[in-house]
């Protein structure tokens, strides 16, 4: 059961809140988990996040997940790479997750992904002036000729760049990304976008997002969305009461 998985094929909550039951069979590639505010969405991420957690020993998460069920696509697996990407509450906090991101793109060797993030890059970046530096490992953009640093950046661009750094550091081998509403202070054509990019920047990545935004459906995944409502039932041990 050491062997890693390539995604999680189902995920399954027992009595969740204590009154519902959750069991969502997911697909390969993306997933997108729909739903009114205060329904859950949020809540069932965190939850297979924690058991993912807890499974992979991290002492924050060693326990409060036992009703938590993830079936790999492997029956050998134990687990799988996976990732999370939230948005910030404050900007002090987005500034030293995306250092330590670009900290590592500096370590990757030039060519295959990591030269189609450049490219990604100067598309998305270009439209505002900014460019990527030439001839540096580290990630840095100039704009009017000066170099300007990532803490110069927007939320929204900040936001992208952890995204994509986030899948770069796993390009070439299959691992699950969680995003919760990944479209926060994202300009619309970014978050059309958004599930495209990524995927070109490793096709192995199985997406599993929570959204309120029609925009990240936009481009070819309507069936990808699942709304919470239709993998909700109410909780066994209430219904045998």
């Amino acid at each position: 059961m050491n062997q890693p998985a390539n995604y999680i094929r189902r995920i399954e909550i027992d009595g969740l809140w204590e009154r519902i039951d959750i069991a969502w069979d997911l697909r390969p590639d993306v997933n997108i988990l729909s739903g009114i505010n205060g329904i859950g969405k949020t809540t069932i991420l965190n939850c297979a996040v924690g058991c993912l957690d807890a499974l992979s020993g991290n002492r924050a998460a060693s326990g409060g997940f036992e009703n938590v069920h993830l079936t790999f696509d492997r029956e050998d697996a134990g687990l799988v790479r996976y990732d999370l990407v939230r948005s910030f509450a404050y900007a002090r906090e987005q500034d030293k997750r995306l250092a330590e991101l670009s900290s590592r793109y500096a370590g990757l060797p030039p060519g295959g992904a990591k030269e189609l993030l450049v490219r990604q890059l100067d598309t998305l970046f270009g439209y505002t002036g900014k460019q990527l530096e030439t001839g540096s490992t580290e990630l840095c953009f100039r704009q009017a000729g000066e170099r300007l640093p990532l803490t110069k950046l927007s939320s929204g661009e900040k936001q992208m760049l952890i995204i994509l750094l986030t899948v770069l550091l796993r390009a070439g081998v299959p691992c699950v990304l969680f995003m919760d509403e990944p479209e926060a202070s994202l300009h619309i054509e970014w978050q059309q976008k958004l599930i495209g990019l990524i995927r070109a920047l490793n096709p192995q990545v199985q997406l599993i997002l929570s959204t309120h935004s029609p925009a990240v459906i936009m481009e070819g995944w309507l069936d990808a969305v699942t709304e919470v409502s239709d993998i909700s039932s109410p909780h066994h041990a209430l219904a045998a009461q």
